[in-house]
């Protein structure tokens, strides 16, 4: 199976439909705050931007459909079905770990695992007094970021610190085969790493699972490093640091909470009065429900009446259909979708 369709299946449930277009704009990580509220309600925000570590923009369920592990409602959103359901759990295996996903968002995974392969290949081969190898291929910013790095260290002890600390981190680790995985990607002296695709047919597992052990394996590293400031892999992280939200929607909640109104918030940041109160989903979305001032915008009453003319099934909401337009925003409607999620679950 093709790795966008084993992809497909891992972004599926069971029950709750999910539409493919939302499911890419995800994966590429465009985050305007309709994909971001969609996952929000799909429980799958921390996979935002998954699909450029795996090198996917697209999802194939043609396939999937002829096979009957998915099938397509009448909006065009696709679920799993039983047999299907089988063979996601069946790919995935049972011990595959997601805590990762709150370091996948804060950190860019992609720019610290190139830049960690490439500079201990380089320890490696200095350590073997070799000057003439083919460096693992990065971009000529981490490649000029490791070089820098590599000019400033105490050259003679790097490669015991290096070696000890990376022992360490493999004796801590969770899971066995985790360690064994990221060992075999390492390219050193006379030591060819091996990519995600040969250790998926060497291991013989699903090329997603071996991709998310990848992902799992380095927030693990990660965290490792950053609770040792000492230690000679976290300079690697340097600017690799990104704000789960976006500065901009920070700088217009901050002007909220001083002016608690909505159109000297738009006079002071130059703004729309509709860009600020995307802002302000934004950030509903991302912080903790009791973090927002929900009840600036929206009250109990309501939240009830919302409910009494809806179905439960938030997921099947429309603003269009909704009786209380005149006297209900959309900015407010969806401010209660969001405030019903969390209240569901349980933040």
């Amino acid at each position: 199976m093709k790795l966008n369709e084993e992809f497909a299946l891992f972004l599926l449930d069971k029950h709750q439909p999910r539409r493919k277009r939302l499911l890419e704009n995800l994966l590429v990580g465009k985050k305007t705050v309709a994909t971001i509220y969609w996952a929000l309600r799909y429980q799958i925000l921390g996979y935002l931007g998954l699909g450029r570590y795996m090198e996917i923009t697209k999802l194939d369920f043609n396939n999937l459909e002829k096979q009957k592990l998915v099938i397509k409602d009448e909006n065009q959103a696709y679920v799993l079905t039983d047999k299907g359901y089988i063979l996601r759990s069946k790919i995935l295996g049972d011990n595959l770990k997601f805590n990762w996903q709150r370091n996948f968002q804060s950190f860019n995974f992609m720019r610290f695992k190139s830049r960690l392969l490439l500079f201990i290949q380089v320890i490696s081969e200095y350590q073997h007094n070799q000057r003439k190898y083919y460096p693992v291929n990065v971009s000529d910013s981490e490649m000029n970021f490791v070089k820098y790095y590599f000019k400033k260290i105490d050259r003679e002890s790097i490669a015991f610190s290096l070696k000890n600390e990376l022992l360490n981190f493999f004796s801590v680790i969770n899971n066995e085969n985790l360690a064994n995985q990221l060992a075999n990607e390492l390219v050193g002296f006379q030591k060819n790493g091996r990519t995600l695709f040969q250790l998926a047919n060497e291991f013989d597992e699903s090329l997603i699972k071996v991709y998310l052990s990848d992902i799992d394996v380095i927030s693990q590293l990660i965290d490792f490093v950053v609770n040792n400031q000492e230690s000679v892999i976290f300079p690697l992280l340097k600017g690799l640091h990104q704000n789960v939200v976006s500065d901009s929607a920070i700088m217009t909640f901050n002007q909220y909470l001083i002016n608690h109104d909505i159109s000297k918030v738009a006079l002071k940041r130059h703004l729309k009065e509709s860009t600020i109160y995307e802002h302000l989903l934004e950030i509903a979305i991302y912080f903790p429900i009791n973090k927002f001032p929900y009840s600036d915008f929206i009250n109990d009453v309501q939240i009830e009446e919302l409910k009494e003319q809806l179905s439960d099934d938030i997921d099947k909401w429309n603003y269009e259909n909704l009786n209380l337009k005149q006297s209900l925003s959309f900015f407010q409607f969806r401010l209660v979708e969001i405030y019903l999620t969390k209240v569901g679950n349980d933040e």
